[in-house]
């Protein structure tokens, strides 16, 4: 089972790694990394042998295993996914969860052979290969929003930490204002709502928001939690990003689940 673990900040402001029973008295400091070290840090694991698919399959089940924790065996998940290699992460996360006996549909702009970006595209391909889950290519408002009221749990794969802009392109734009809408946020997420529809994932880091800033765009995933990969974010803890992140989980991605 992947390990997540929960991050908050100590009463006196230092990132803190926290335990299952939520004690800080024993919780661990955790660093912080810009966008631009977390990348670096990426290539240098790839250098010493672990390749980027790996750590990108690893990242997947770790997403895989988040909603596990929130939905049982049987239950309807919707994914997300772009076209980058933070859809990459939501290809690996809907075939591991089909292959659990998971309803999984893959929300996607773009046919498999479209896709570009690596390893994303291998991911892709692979997941499509097996099978197990449904792909829906972007269709319209209504198709989405059919599968967003049907869901149980909701996964943001579609921008990441890569985005940097004030706007979000379409059809993401309509993306996010439809999962903000369906999803509502949970009060035990952050305070911020009290919205009873599916519980919303975002992978690494909400889409919309500038993970190096923690600035939200027009457009932003209010999302009830965040999975984030390797390291935790800089923008990922500024007061203002509280509302787009929820709760705040660390993958370290460290080995093969």
């Amino acid at each position: 089972m992947t390990k997540l673990i929960k991050v908050q900040k100590g009463q006196d402001g230092a990132v803190l790694v926290v335990g299952l029973d939520d004690a800080l008295e024993d919780a661990k400091p955790v660093p912080v990394m810009d966008v631009a070290e977390v990348v670096a840090l990426e290539q240098r694991i790839a250098q010493e042998g672990t390749s980027l698919y790996t750590l990108m399959t690893r990242a997947g089940k770790a997403v895989a295993e988040a909603v596990r924790q929130h939905a049982p065996v049987g239950s309807n998940v919707v994914v997300l996914a772009g076209s980058g290699n933070n859809g990459g992460d939501g290809w690996v996360a809907a075939e591991d969860l089909a292959a659990r006996g998971y309803n999984v549909v893959l929300v996607t702009k773009a046919l498999v052979a479209e896709i570009k970006a690596e390893p994303a595209k291998t991911a892709a391909l692979k997941a499509e290969e097996a099978g197990s889950f449904r792909v829906e290519v972007d269709s319209g408002r209504g198709a989405i929003e059919d599968e967003l009221k049907r869901a149980d749990v909701v996964v943001d794969a579609i921008l990441g930490t890569g985005f940097s802009h004030s706007e979000v392109r379409e059809p993401y734009a309509s993306w996010i204002a439809l999962a903000n809408e369906v999803c509502g946020c949970k009060p035990e997420c952050s305070g911020k709502g009290t919205g009873e529809g599916a519980w919303l994932i975002a992978v690494d880091c909400p889409s919309g928001l500038n993970a190096q800033t923690g600035t939200a765009a027009q457009a932003c995933i209010r999302a009830d939690e965040t999975i984030t990969m390797l390291a935790v974010k800089a923008g990922l803890l500024v007061p203002e990003a509280a509302p787009y992140v929820g709760q705040l989980r660390l993958a370290l991605l460290e080995s093969d689940q």
